[in-house]
């Protein structure tokens, strides 16, 4: 792994803000145990009131961790992919010091460093390049 540059180290930060609120980790557990949710749903699970689980759900949104579904009148949560779910369960089992969360770890460390190789690094390893172009209404991968 190389070593944290001054930006990255920003961006994991404001990550980390996101992940240090009770009610957000309650809501990502729940998330995480159960799959999608209703918001009622969540608010019964949880306990956190409507208001407060609305501020909490749109700073999950916005950080792209939790994705809104639309069903009639009823909005669902859940996690917006199988990369997210990986760190969710990291996170949570590691603060937890759960020996269970170590496949999770070892997932999401593998992951990132696959993510951190350079282009001369894929180039010289060969084979085919691809770009992925993201429209907004392209479901996360």
């Amino acid at each position: 792994m190389s070593a944290l540059g001054v930006e990255e180290a920003r961006q994991l930060v404001e990550r980390m803000k996101l992940f240090a609120q009770p009610q957000r980790l309650m809501i990502l557990d729940a998330l995480l145990e159960q799959g999608s949710l209703a918001v009622g749903e969540l608010e019964s699970c949880t306990g956190i009131g409507q208001p407060t689980l609305s501020q909490q759900l749109g700073a999950l949104r916005r950080a792209e961790i939790v994705v809104p579904r639309r069903e009639s009148r009823t909005i669902h949560y859940s996690l917006a992919s199988e990369e997210e779910s990986l760190r969710v369960r990291a996170l949570i089992g590691l603060l937890r010091g759960d020996r269970a969360a170590l496949p999770a770890l070892r997932a999401v460390s593998e992951r990132y460093a696959a993510s951190r190789r350079t282009t001369a690094q894929r180039e010289a390893e060969g084979g085919a390049q691809f770009a992925f172009i993201r429209t907004p209404d392209a479901p996360r991968s």
